[in-house]
């Protein structure tokens, strides 16, 4: 389980008043990892699934599954559980 700076819903860092939250943040690093686009980090301009532009594309159930489980790995997140249902809309990732 991996620790680090938490953000709010609007991804501003969470402030308790004299120092930032942290805690837990395995969720929160695959939901960035689904929500960045490839390019969108300067250090790591090959991170990154782009879920919304990839609402927009056609449905392919087996290369979706295929390109989460390879972003995943390599964020570290090996042997995780992908489930897109039957639209993108009903993704579900167990780490």
């Amino acid at each position: 389980m991996r620790t680090d700076l938490l953000l709010e819903e609007n991804f501003d860092l969470i402030d308790n008043g004299t120092e930032w939250a942290e805690s837990a943040s395995d969720q929160q690093h695959v939901q960035l990892l689904m929500i960045l686009n490839k390019g969108e980090l300067k250090e790591f301009p090959f991170v990154g699934f782009g879920a919304e532009r990839r609402l927009l594309a056609i449905f392919d159930k087996n290369r979706i599954t295929r390109d989460i489980k390879v972003e995943l790995e390599n964020d570290g997140y090996s042997g995780a559980t992908v489930d897109t249902g039957n639209r993108l809309e009903d993704l579900k990732i167990e780490i």
